[in-house]
């Protein structure tokens, strides 16, 4: 389930109608939050409020028992701008919060205090940079062996899959060593990078860049959908690619595509955001694309998981598809390692790296029963075998359905049943019964009732989850302290 973070969205500059058709272009002011593939709660939003409120009194995760960081505490981390001090300034602000660090969160404060040992003047992009070429070893220590797993499962592909897959991977081992690859124009790729900037740009609360790039989007989708819609369909794999270039090298084609970029290319060189460096970057690598010239562009742990799959798309050996899909799965995360994390962010600013840092401590709020809007067949991997599983229709939102957990436990989750969930993860009867404690002390002294929170929520609660828990295991949770 995509997950919206508990800060309360101030929206302006917003048809009240496109809004309503599509609720993720709304524009988020710094003081409330960075977007990054989120969406909101829609109809839930009211009925979530009074935790979004609570959230503010130090709650635990009910997954982890982690203490979470709180809306008041991340709204004043970015809006003081913080992350661009130096070290011997940052490292006393962020301690208030250490205990709302995650495991990887953890690490690179600790990187981050040992650097400021050394020179206190340092920013926190020195501490990337400085640590790069140790945790580019050991990343590629940890992703070797994963890619001969994959290697030596792909030998029981057919030829034609297997030579595509070695086709993939030999781009990938090219990624990773960050050198030159040769890839096609994509037109919604270069609009979704587009979005994804003015995202970022919204988040600063900047009115003139604001318009600077949501013109710049608005042309682009302008000029471009047409060429979308009328788009060849070349397939996939490398066969495939050669035909995209050789396609978009014809006369006629390169004419189009570069008149086109041109022109937006000098509504950015013209506007108050030229200097913006991940947009300059999407530009110089989109004209590079356009002419078929080389580029650097990274590994992506999501994109070749994306890849790996349409590769193995329509293969006839269920089994081996989802032993090889779960293999990739262990290539580590930026949420999960620090070395992942650090060689992802080695080219970003101050800003963009400390707020990915703290953002998945933040408080969400949570659906019990996970949230899909009707009926669907979905295949799940278990014990290496795909297996057809059907998820009837989920509650809607409604309070009685929310709980409070991290961003990263939020995302992690996704749509996963709440009884399959505390198999994987027994340790939710504690975290849940530690959530449910600070649930009846904030009552005790009186914060319900000054959030508007009632008091029945904590027996909603503690009936959901017994509902939901597993048949054999049901979750009873201790409410003795409750007082009437």
């Amino acid at each position: 389930m995509r997950i919206f973070p508990i800060l309360r969205c101030k929206i302006s500059n917003i048809n009240p109608t496109e809004s309503k058709r599509n609720p993720t272009n709304y524009a988020v002011t710094m003081s409330n939050i960075q977007q990054i593939d989120t969406v909101s709660f829609g109809v839930s939003k009211a009925s979530g409020e009074p935790l979004r409120k609570l959230a503010e009194y130090g709650m635990p995760d009910m997954y982890t028992g982690q203490i979470m960081l709180s809306k008041g505490a991340y709204t004043k981390l970015l809006e003081n701008n913080v992350f661009n001090l130096p070290l011997k300034k940052l490292i006393p602000i962020l301690s208030k919060y250490e205990n709302t660090m995650l495991k990887t969160e953890h690490e690179f404060f600790n990187l981050m205090k040992k650097a400021e040992r050394v020179n206190p003047n340092l920013k926190i992009n020195d501490v990337i940079s400085r640590n790069f070429i140790e945790h580019q070893k050991k990343l590629l220590n940890i992703q070797q062996p994963i890619f001969a797993e994959l290697m030596q499962k792909a030998c029981d592909l057919p030829k034609h899959k297997y030579d595509e897959f070695m086709d993939f991977m030999r781009e990938t081992n090219k990624r990773i060593a960050k050198d030159p690859i040769i890839s096609h124009f994509s037109e919604k790729e270069f609009i979704y990078k587009l979005q994804q900037v003015e995202k970022q740009i919204k988040s600063k609360n900047n009115y003139k860049e604001t318009v600077a790039i949501r013109s710049i989007v608005r042309e682009a989708k302008s000029i471009f959908s047409e060429q979308i819609q009328e788009k060849k369909k070349f397939g996939r794999g490398t066969e495939a690619k050669k035909l995209k270039m050789e396609y978009q090298l014809q006369p006629e084609v390169l004419k189009q595509n570069s008149q086109k970029f041109q022109k937006l290319q000098e509504m950015f060189e013209n506007s108050v955001i030229r200097n913006n460096k991940d947009l300059r970057n999407i530009f110089d690598n989109t004209r590079a694309k356009i002419y078929g010239f080389p580029i650097i562009e990274p590994f992506k742990r999501q994109e070749f998981i994306y890849d790996l799959k349409n590769i193995l798309k329509n293969l006839h050996d269920k089994d081996l598809e989802a032993d090889m899909i779960n293999i990739a799965h262990k290539l580590p995360t930026s949420l999960e390692s620090v070395s992942a994390f650090i060689v992802k962010h080695i080219d970003d600013t101050p800003d963009k790296i400390g707020f990915y840092l703290i953002k998945d401590s933040l408080c969400s709020i949570e659906h019990l029963e996970p949230k899909t809007p009707r009926e669907e067949t979905v295949y799940k991997i278990h014990n290496k075998k795909k297996k057809k599983v059907k998820h009837d229709k989920c509650s809607k939102n409604h309070l009685r359905n929310y709980g409070l957990c991290s961003v990263y436990i939020n995302s992690k989750r996704t749509n996963v049943p709440f009884d399959e969930w505390i198999r994987q993860n027994p340790q939710t009867y504690k975290n849940c019964q530690k959530y449910v404690d600070r649930l009846i002390e904030l009552y005790n002294e009186g914060i319900f009732e000054k959030v508007g929170l009632e008091k029945d929520y904590i027996y909603y609660f503690a009936k959901r989850v017994k509902e939901l828990s597993p048949k054999e295991k049901p979750m009873v949770l201790d409410l003795s302290k409750l007082k009437d």
